[in-house]
């Protein structure tokens, strides 16, 4: 019997020589993120002093909310961060690497609340049993607060992949996070997100009066906040504290459906008298021209 087998596949072998083809390679373990970073950045290495390096910040528009403190066009130093690998085929990787301005004697000092952390890509190719870095993509985005964000892989469907990027921070008592998510389009990532969302917030430092208001369907340790801020009136304001969760359908060939399903709780400032109203809801999104647009229900997320 094993010999039988031995003989077809030295057989398949002759025949796919004699055709001209070639078996296609297997799919070797992905390498460590850490071990693509010293492949990609020169002398890179996984602490404080290797970290350091330089990258070209091009022109971008915008940023977060308008905001890219602590950032240049042209070259920047940097502390360069490994994020996700994404799997193109067996012979083909993208890292994603997170970039956050250092400060003059190379070190993370603490950054201004609206610096966003730079997003930058890296191309690697598989010869033999060898990864070989093959392109590298520019600060394709700048997203996130004090230079820290979020990073994973996220796959939209069985044939595309994309990159979330998760962010949050507090103004004034109003505390928020949110959602881009970026699509890969063969071995680049789009400048542009596929969406971008409010996750979660919530102001129970808002307001003087939101934690108590919120009370009856909040977590003790969650109401464990000195609220401090607004002297207004009670019934001029919401009090909300609401969170999410989120996932893609990817059965499908194409982008599946994104559905996020918000929990929490809200009590509107024309009802502030009376008990909080429970958040139990979801809202899908569907995949259109290169966009997620919202197909049923909504965002309960109060904007900052």
């Amino acid at each position: 019997m094993k010999a039988s087998i031995l003989r077809a596949a030295v057989g398949m072998a002759a025949l796919l020589g004699a055709s001209g083809m070639t078996a296609a390679p297997l799919q070797s373990p992905t390498p460590p993120a850490a071990r693509l970073m010293a492949l990609a950045f020169p002398g890179w290495r996984d602490d404080e002093a290797g970290r350091l390096q330089t990258a070209t910040l091009p022109h971008l528009a915008g940023g977060v909310h308008g905001g890219h403190a602590g950032w240049h066009e042209g070259a920047n130093r940097v502390l360069a961060l490994p994020g996700p690998v994404l799997r193109i085929d067996a012979t083909h990787l993208i890292l994603i690497a997170g970039l956050v301005p250092a400060a003059p004697d190379g070190s993370r000092a603490a950054v201004p609340q609206l610096t966003p952390m730079a997003l930058a890509a890296r191309r690697f190719e598989r010869r033999g049993d060898v990864w070989r870095t093959s392109g590298s993509q520019d600060v394709f985005a700048l997203r996130g607060f004090a230079g820290s964000a979020r990073l994973r892989a996220a796959a939209l469907s069985r044939r595309h992949q994309g990159v979330a990027v998760e962010y949050g921070s507090c103004f004034d008592g109003y505390c928020g996070t949110w959602l881009a998510l970026y699509e890969l389009d063969k071995d680049t990532v789009r400048h542009e997100p596929v969406v971008e969302l409010a996750l979660g917030g919530d102001n129970l430092e808002g307001g003087a009066d939101c934690a108590r208001r919120l009370q009856p369907l909040r977590k003790p340790q969650a109401l464990a906040v000195a609220a401090r801020g607004s002297d207004a009136a009670l019934d001029e304001h919401d009090c909300y504290a609401i969170e999410s969760s989120w996932s893609i359908d990817t059965g499908r060939a194409q982008p599946g459906d994104l559905t996020i399903r918000y929990q929490g709780t809200m009590s509107r400032a024309d009802e502030h008298t009376a008990a909080p109203v429970a958040i139990d809801q979801q809202q899908v999104l569907r995949y259109e021209s290169g966009r997620y647009r919202a197909v049923s229900g909504f965002n309960p997320v109060p904007p900052i």
